[in-house]
């Protein structure tokens, strides 16, 4: 909840039609993306990770329009995805390579530990059910980012005057093959 006196302020404020000097825009002109279209697919267990890759990327490639700033965000949301895989796949591993030991006793009395283990933030029945799909997850994601990334310097070129062919369509079926280029 704002105070009433930061409310006025901002009222006051919004009536002078806002920042006017270049160091102030260059300041508040990625506010409007801070939280964009894809940034609903973060979870509090990535922190800031989605928001550091977004103000790096915006940084890197200075969109100026829409489509460049949706895919700048779509780039992030790729490299999210790929640390979610990564974190998924160690887990798997740190669970495999540092298993709990224990030695069994006769019946009726308690096993002993010999070594805890490591236990896995994620838990063991989901990562085994991912752990089949690493490759594909990753291969698609990563599919997707360099995608992201090539129509995003396609259309800066574009913007900045070069002549930039159109991409090329091919369709393709199984059954036959090469179908027709568009």
């Amino acid at each position: 909840m704002e105070s009433l006196c930061k409310t006025t302020a901002n009222r006051r404020n919004a009536k002078l039609g806002g920042v006017k000097t270049k160091r102030g825009k260059s300041i508040v002109r990625h506010n409007a993306r801070k939280h964009g279209i894809l940034s609903g697919l973060k979870t509090k267990y990535e922190g800031n990770a989605y928001d550091s890759y977004l103000r790096q990327l915006q940084d890197e490639y200075d969109p100026q329009s829409f489509m460049e700033s949706l895919l700048i965000e779509r780039i992030a949301v790729c490299c999210l995805m790929l640390q979610r895989a990564v974190k998924a796949e160690r887990e798997f591993m740190r669970s495999k390579l540092e298993p709990r030991i224990v030695i069994p006793f006769e019946i009726g009395s308690l096993d002993k530990v010999v070594q805890e283990g490591y236990e896995p933030t994620i838990q063991h029945e989901d990562i085994e059910k991912l752990s089949g799909t690493y490759l594909r997850y990753q291969t698609t994601i990563e599919n997707r980012l360099y995608k992201a990334i090539h129509e995003l310097e396609r259309l800066q070129r574009l913007r900045s005057g070069e002549n930039v062919p159109s991409p090329v369509a091919v369709d393709f079926t199984h059954e036959v093959g090469f179908v027709s280029q568009k």
